[in-house]
């Protein structure tokens, strides 16, 4: 296969799972009962923290292995450091906090705008 089918295919894998994820809130917004509304977001979060161990702290401690470093170290510091981070924008969208949308409109934009940043350095 050629280096254009390779990306194609990259970009309608990740767009299918999110058009299906989505497809959840579009077509059932005002039925979805509390506890399906649960177990969805329970799914999306055991699927996030799998995709964080196999993608990032697995990853993390097998470069550290491999440069002579205590290999649980760098992951257990960037962890750290991420949960710090997470609590002092968790802090600040209380400052921005939008009497109309309330705090949860701003944790959106903030988290969105969180997500993008290991995803540029990854």
């Amino acid at each position: 296969m050629n280096n254009v089918l390779y990306s194609l295919i990259g970009i309608l894998i990740p767009f299918a799972g999110t058009s299906l994820g989505s497809s959840f809130v579009l077509f059932l917004k005002k039925n979805m009962s509390e506890k399906i509304q649960k177990i969805t977001v329970g799914f999306a979060a055991g699927v996030m923290i799998a995709a964080s161990v196999w993608s990032l702290i697995l990853p993390s401690v097998e470069m550290a292995e491999n440069q002579g470093v205590i290999s649980w170290v760098p992951a257990t510091v960037g962890l750290v450091l991420g949960v710090i981070f997470l609590i002092i924008i968790n802090k600040i969208a209380g400052k921005f906090e939008n009497k109309k949308n309330g705090k949860k409109m701003n944790m959106l934009l903030f988290s969105v705008t969180l997500h993008n940043i290991p995803e540029g350095c990854g």
